[in-house]
């Protein structure tokens, strides 16, 4: 029994030992960090970045914020640019496109009433309702009526010299109820064969 008690106080006296080490080292420890002389392993490193303000940053201007912020966007904003710039020459090129027409069809009938003849009305409109010839001495007066439908009927006046080789020349165009028609719009509008191909 002895024995036992003898290794007992033997570890003990160890233990108390390494106990007394620990201590010492721990107090080192304190004091050379309360020196500012401390030799512990450094902390760990955040794992959010420091947040870190210059005195540029600090002083800048609500103009360069904003010129800032669209070098940042400027993709988004060459996009938008882009997309207005397209959209405005697209509207111009479909007014552009739609004033062509609308004057190509002008000219167009234009030149279809500036050429109606009765050879070219016959043509284009077929056979006439009435057919007259009026002759009226230097000149020759030519009527001739075209029934569109119940309600409508058109007269056609043309004349030309009593000489035999001369042209017809359109004068009026005009409605059963005397309603006259001026415009190679109106014209066309009303009887739309004297715009054919023919």
């Amino acid at each position: 029994m002895d024995e036992t008690k003898h290794k007992s106080s033997a570890y003990s006296s160890n233990l108390s030992g390494t106990a007394v080490a620990e201590r010492q080292a721990e107090a080192k420890e304190i004091a050379e960090s309360l020196a500012g002389n401390t030799h512990a392993e450094p902390a760990k490193a955040s794992r959010y970045a420091p947040v870190t303000v210059s005195q540029q940053s600090a002083d800048s201007s609500p103009i360069q914020d904003f010129l800032g912020f669209v070098k940042q966007t400027r993709r988004i904003w060459l996009m938008v640019a882009g997309g207005i710039f397209g959209l405005f020459v697209l509207v111009m090129g479909v007014s552009r496109l739609s004033e062509w027409v609308t004057k190509s069809r002008e000219r167009r009938q234009e030149k279809a009433v500036a050429t109606v003849s009765p050879e070219r009305l016959l043509a284009r409109c077929g056979q006439p309702l009435e057919d007259t010839t009026k002759d009226m001495y230097p000149i020759l007066m030519r009527t001739m009526t075209y029934q569109v439908s119940r309600t409508e009927t058109y007269i056609f006046d043309f004349s030309r010299t009593a000489e035999e080789n001369s042209d017809w020349v359109f004068l009026s165009m005009k409605d059963a109820n005397g309603k006259s028609y001026e415009t190679p719009e109106e014209k066309v509008g009303a009887m739309s064969c004297i715009d054919s191909r023919k």
